[in-house]
């Protein structure tokens, strides 16, 4: 058996052999902002040395500061951090890059209301706002909002229409619903009250 033609850790090239050589590789992109937690697809041009275009290469995608951005292997940018980064890709020996700012788009948010006394087997709606640097409310419907629960045995929440949620006591006890937007979170603290109706709710006197 003969030898191997590539010491071990040589890098492997996957595109096949025969290939149109390339000759330029460009990055496209629809703007050059990502917001933090928000995503942006890159596009990809290659082309040959008589401008024509180029399919079925092995690229290699990267970012200049992961702690930023993370790029994924089909050019999926992720924002991580405000801050200034440069994806770049890599096909058939030929480099292109893009230059992004990662910024945050929502400053802070604000779930209300802010603590909640509701009787077993009711339910109540929360919702959230969003606001930018300047502490002015962003438009409903940005970006989805992620709802969660602490206590799934205590109250359950479900997404709603126009950034609210609605809640469900389901047990006695305590427990915490937040909503989160572009990386950015608020919380509303529940207690669930198993007084019957008709009867005054007894929340204030509950143990957290």
């Amino acid at each position: 058996m003969g030898a191997l033609g590539c010491a071990a850790g040589d890098p492997v090239d996957p595109t096949p052999a025969g290939l149109v050589p390339v000759a330029s590789l460009s990055i496209s992109t629809t703007h050059d902002t990502v917001y933090v937690a928000d995503t942006l697809s890159l596009g990809l041009i290659v082309r040959d040395s008589a401008g024509n275009l180029l399919s079925g290469r092995a690229v290699q995608w990267r970012s200049s500061a992961p702690g930023v951005a993370t790029v994924s292997s089909v050019g999926l940018v992720t924002g991580v951090a405000p801050g200034a980064v440069t994806v770049a890709a890599t096909a058939g020996g030929q480099t292109g890059s893009v230059n992004l700012f990662i910024r945050r788009l929502v400053f802070s948010v604000n779930v209300v209301p802010d603590a909640v006394c509701l009787r077993k087997s009711f339910t109540t709606f929360l919702s959230l706002t969003a606001y930018d640097s300047l502490g002015k409310p962003l438009p409903a419907g940005l970006r989805p909002i992620t709802w969660r629960t602490t206590n799934g045995l205590v109250a359950t929440v479900t997404p709603q229409g126009g950034d609210s949620a609605r809640v469900l006591g389901v047990a006695p006890g305590s427990a915490f619903i937040t909503g989160t937007i572009l990386g950015v979170a608020d919380s509303t603290g529940f207690l669930v009250d198993a007084t019957p109706l008709g009867q005054p709710l007894q929340c204030g006197g509950a143990g957290g």
